[in-house]
């Protein structure tokens, strides 16, 4: 018990500094793979299901991550995910949306 309670200690650590994508990336690994050992345990597989899980879990959470964290233009008002620095149609500097 204590293994795991110090496992979601330190992982929450190491999220708080993190850009949205790496946390809903983190975030999914952890709830993907204790998903999927649950399931996986009904099988006799836990391990193999909780990998699964992980590994599903933090790409589905980065995809979801990178959609909340978008940018604005403010000349244009268009939209862009974190990883687009300047409007490519009018070169201004993109500005976050306030949550």
């Amino acid at each position: 018990m204590r293994k795991w309670l110090s496992l979601v200690l330190i992982s929450g650590l190491v999220i708080c500094g993190c850009t949205t994508t790496q946390k809903g990336a983190g975030t999914g690994a952890l709830i993907g793979g204790g998903i999927g050992a649950i399931i996986g345990h009904q099988s006799g597989s836990a391990g193999e299901g909780a990998a699964i899980g992980a590994a599903g879990g933090a790409i589905a959470g980065a995809l979801i991550g990178e959609q909340m964290d978008t940018k604005f233009c403010p000349v244009c008002g268009r939209r862009f995910t974190s990883s687009v620095e300047y409007c490519p149609d009018d070169g201004a500097v993109l500005k976050p949306i306030e949550k």
